[in-house]
């Protein structure tokens, strides 16, 4: 499969990059690309950001807040999480569970949208359609700080508060362990990369469509009405 590559870690630039790529897909074409975002809470499209989110701590800490254009739960992420996303007419979180496991680890798909290693949550995805065209992005936890995952997803409203602290902590895990092989998850990313592309190569990204993207990250992803919107 052919990738793109999205050097940002501005959460509502890349939200813009998710949008645009699925809005430009090429008929009969499938690609894919994987990315990161500075530390920052993705909520998704129909949640409340105020009952889903601990805001006072977000701003303590600097923490950014985004709204995807998919549904599904609130989701941490920090330069030690890696985000994929897959676009095309029949794309499924398939490929990525399959390079994981090449690299040796046993993940396991859910009927819940989650990718399981040894019984604890280590990915997340979501998806949406636009015409014959379909998105499937997610996230893929290695050596996220669930500290303050945990403080900025516990509101009382929140699921994660719902839940229990202890328990949902119990249940999530990071990858890092389960690949000594590599030193970093820069390694992990060019990996999954080869993995994913088996040879096909790079698709260029336009200056144009750059100029886009953060055309539209300021105009609605970055704005209060589109992250405070429900």
């Amino acid at each position: 499969m052919k990738y793109l590559l999205n050097p940002s870690t501005d959460p509502w630039f890349n939200m813009a990059f998710d949008e645009l790529c699925l809005r430009s897909c090429p008929k009969g074409e499938s690609f894919f690309y994987l990315w990161r975002n500075r530390p920052s809470v993705i909520i998704g499209f129909n949640q409340n950001a105020r009952e889903e989110v601990n805001l006072p701590y977000l701003e303590e800490k600097g923490i950014l807040l985004a709204r995807r254009v998919t549904g599904g739960g609130a989701v941490y992420h920090d330069l030690q999480n890696l985000n994929y996303s897959f676009v095309g007419g029949d794309v499924t979180p398939g490929p990525f569970l399959d390079a994981l496991r090449s690299l040796g680890v046993d993940a396991q798909l859910t009927g819940r949208n989650d990718i399981f290693v040894d019984g604890r949550k280590v990915s997340g995805y979501a998806k949406r359609f636009e015409g014959d065209c379909r998105l499937v992005h997610g996230t893929l936890m290695y050596d996220v700080d669930i500290d303050t995952l945990t403080h900025a997803l516990d509101t009382p409203a929140s699921k994660l508060h719902r839940k229990g602290v202890a328990s949902v902590r119990s249940r999530v895990a990071n990858l890092k362990d389960c690949l000594p092989q590599f030193a970093s998850l820069d390694e992990v990313q060019d990996a999954l990369q080869d993995i994913l592309s088996a040879g096909d190569g790079q698709i260029d990204v336009s200056k144009d469509f750059i100029a886009r993207a953060e055309e539209l990250s300021r105009t609605r992803f970055a704005t209060p009405e589109w992250i405070f919107r429900r």
